[in-house]
């Protein structure tokens, strides 16, 4: 095999989930106040779709009782932010699409990718490591340890691969040969 890709743990996404909820209700009630105040019943019926927009998610979690990892909530997002606009809240909206671009980013799971050209590790910016770099890698017991040359050590808690799971030797005897082999090539 040439390639393995080992998932990892998204830190940030319970975190994301959070103010996710808390910027849904600050919409739905900022669009329930733009419904009372509304003399124009174009604008109550846009409101009042806002509204649905923004509780639908809230229902969807206390039914499941699941946390939102669905495109849904992006889609949700967007809406409220074009309905905002609609409204003359530009500020808002663009805050509120910056926000929805940002979720999406932070909740795509993470995998660390180890193919012959380097090691890929899943951050924004992307940060890729070559072989060169690198005095050790091993997997053992659902532990990644990545050992650089600069004194930095990177372990991280393996969830699995997204393919299934790895078999540990085959991944550690990988890792070895292109250790060795560009060893011998900076030598």
């Amino acid at each position: 095999m040439n390639s393995f890709s080992i998932a990892i743990p998204n830190d940030r996404a319970a975190t994301y989930r959070i103010v996710t909820f808390i910027v849904l209700s600050l919409n739905f009630f900022g669009f329930g106040y733009i419904f009372l105040q509304s003399q124009h019943t174009f604008s109550s019926a846009i409101a009042v779709v806002a509204i649905v927009f923004n509780a639908a998610p809230w229902i969807y979690y206390l039914i499941n009782n699941k946390h939102l990892q669905s495109p849904a909530i992006e889609i949700t997002g967007i809406a409220s932010a074009f309905i905002w606009m609609y409204f003359g809240n530009y500020f808002l909206g663009m805050l509120l699409l910056l926000f929805t671009a940002f979720g999406y980013f932070a909740n795509k799971k993470k995998a660390i990718s180890f193919s012959e050209e380097g090691i890929s590790y899943p951050s924004f910016p992307e940060k890729k490591y070559s072989w060169e770099d690198v005095s050790h890698v091993i997997l053992k017991d659902d532990i990644l340890t990545i050992d650089l040359k600069n004194n930095k050590l990177i372990q991280i808690n393996v969830i699995e691969s997204p393919l299934g799971l790895i078999d540990t030797q085959d991944f550690n005897a990988f890792c070895a040969r292109m250790l060795e082999s560009h060893s011998a090539i900076s030598s």
